[in-house]
């Protein structure tokens, strides 16, 4: 008896529950629920706030998926993410330039605009700013190489009539080998100033800015190499025979001298020849004719025509 009143009263309860469950919405009701979030992205887009667009046409799109606007917000927002990576550009907000850059290159990772976008506006704000600043340098390279790779493979930048591959390519490989410079890479840092370089021989902005690149390396390296010499004890250096501690010093001396001494003549050269400007071009010849004259002693003439044979075609 106590099983059968049990059954009674849950059947009761059942009844009831089913009796009691919400009605399901209304077409007109999902109509009307999704005029509003239509609404909603029209309102910004009409008020040109682009970042409440988006998130207003990404909730519509989530809630309505097949909704009658869902095919044209969805072609909207391409266009959208680019009005957007502008206005940070014009702001001159490099995190957020990055991070609308990169929500792009999530759904299109070979958008070579938004790539050559990305490395061309790290480059001019940070890696050539005044100070320099190399906090977004992974970033730089990162974007530079996938560019690179991309232009090496045929690709060209939509929109652009006389793409010029090389000069591209060269900015680009300019950009790598900056930041493996101030990471200390310096062999792969002249690699790749070198390649940049070939691609763009009389390109001041290109070639001029890598010989002054390298120049500064090729300092850093030749003071260095001075102080390691000028360590050794007075009588050391002095010595009629010289031991294998000072030959090596003086040795690495007179190789960071050299390869300086080339570097600034090589620039001297390119200056005299692209009509680069004249203190730029003074400052580095008196540091190549001091190097040299303590290179070179007995030949102080030399450097003229060291200087031109350096000149580029």
């Amino acid at each position: 008896m106590h099983l059968r009143k049990c059954s009674t009263a849950t059947a009761l309860a059942l009844a009831a529950m089913i009796l009691y469950l919400p009605p399901a919405r209304s077409a007109a009701a999902q109509d009307a629920d999704e005029a509003v979030a239509y609404q909603a992205w029209f309102a910004a887009n009409q008020a040109q706030d682009t970042p409440k667009a988006m998130e207003a046409a990404a909730a519509y799109l989530k809630a309505f998926p097949s909704g009658q606007y869902a095919d044209f917000l969805t072609k909207w927002f391409g266009p959208a993410r680019l009005a957007l990576l502008n206005e940070a550009i014009k702001a001159g907000q490099v995190d957020k330039i990055l991070s609308v850059g990169r929500e792009i290159l999530a759904s299109e990772p070979e958008n070579l605009n938004v790539l050559y976008t990305l490395a061309l506006q790290l480059r001019q704000r940070e890696l050539l700013a005044s100070p320099r600043s190399f906090a977004h340098g992974a970033d730089a390279v990162e974007v530079s190489r996938k560019a690179i790779e991309l232009v090496e493979s045929g690709r060209t930048l939509a929109g652009v009539d006389s793409f010029d591959k090389d000069a591209t390519l060269a900015w680009l490989y300019q950009v790598v080998a900056m930041v493996e410079a101030e990471k200390g890479d310096f062999d792969k840092a002249v690699e790749l100033y070198g390649r940049s370089s070939a691609l763009a021989p009389n390109d001041a902005a290109i070639a001029g800015r890598n010989l002054l690149e390298m120049l500064s390396m090729r300092q850093s390296r030749y003071a260095s190499a001075v102080n390691a010499y000028n360590a050794l004890p007075e009588e050391a250096r002095g010595a009629a025979e010289p031991s294998a501690e000072v030959a090596d010093a003086r040795g690495k001396l007179n190789a960071e001298a050299d390869a300086l001494i080339d570097v600034a003549a090589r620039f001297v050269a390119f200056a005299d020849a692209r009509g680069l400007p004249k203190a730029t071009r003074d400052r580095v010849f008196s540091l190549l004719e001091g190097v040299y004259k303590s290179r070179h002693p007995d030949d102080p003439a030399g450097l003229q025509g060291l200087i031109e044979s350096k000149k580029p075609s």
